[in-house]
């Protein structure tokens, strides 16, 4: 079994709570998003037992990939999305890593509060996971619904893995009470889905103002899963100057 986790953690201000989810559902992959800077992020990981591969963007707006002891890093880049003028760019956090015997090229990302800006990034998502030929795993925070149209675009490209195997409410935001499904595990036809589910537990009502989506793949021999690069933490560079928080509010 491979477990994939997408989880917007609002800059992780809750890091002790954050942390004692993520530790609690052990997972191999997961997308971070509205991740924090780079010192705070190491530590969170380092206190969930995992270990960051790529992180992309900068503050409030940045997107990670962190990984499990059992998986291993291949490669991993970072790319921009563009963005109209005075509007700060989204970007999205890529790697491909070997678990399970499989092969998965895995991308983070939050496309912005415009309909219009979404519907451009989406189609620079795909050309991006396009690129690459192995199963792709996307942890996305769409800010739309899975009525919206990025949402139905990208359903009809990839599993939504709540749509084929939830179990319970799905909804992710906002916290403590959603209302709405607004962050997603989209993967490749080629992967298995076994169950997906938003936990509910404490201390998950207070440690964002989402709640994680939880996906268990079945683990498919996909690719050959041979001479990986051993995981190694990202440096700890600062964020660059300037604020993202000036943008429409990031939900």
């Amino acid at each position: 079994m491979i477990r994939v986790v997408t989880y917007n953690v609002n800059g992780a201000l809750d890091t002790a709570s954050v942390s004692t989810v993520l530790t609690a559902l052990s997972p191999d992959v997961v997308c971070l998003l509205e991740a924090p800077s780079r010192f705070p992020l190491r530590r969170l990981a380092r206190a969930s037992g995992l270990t960051v591969v790529e992180r992309a963007g900068r503050r409030r707006l940045s997107t990670a990939v962190l990984v499990g002891d059992e998986t291993r890093l291949l490669s991993h880049d970072t790319f921009e999305l563009s963005s109209p003028p005075g509007v700060p760019a989204r970007h999205l956090a890529h790697a491909i890593v070997g678990v399970g015997g499989a092969r998965l090229s895995v991308a983070a990302t939050q496309l912005g509060m415009r309909p219009e800006h979404r519907e451009a990034n989406v189609a620079e998502v795909e050309r991006i996971l396009d690129a690459v030929d192995l199963p792709t795993v996307l942890g996305v925070d769409l800010n739309e619904s899975p009525n919206g149209a990025v949402a139905i675009r990208l359903a009809g490209r990839f599993q939504d893995a709540f749509a084929v195997a939830g179990t319970g409410h799905g909804e992710t935001y906002p916290t403590p009470d959603p209302s709405t499904r607004q962050d997603f595990c989209f993967l490749d036809e080629r992967l298995a889905v076994e169950r997906a589910w938003v936990p509910t537990e404490p201390p998950v009502d207070v440690a964002s103002h989402h709640r994680p989506v939880v996906v268990d793949l079945a683990g498919p021999e996909v690719g050959e899963d041979r001479a990986p690069t051993p995981v190694t933490e990202l440096e700890p560079v600062e964020d660059e100057p300037g604020s993202d928080d000036a943008e429409e509010s990031a939900a």
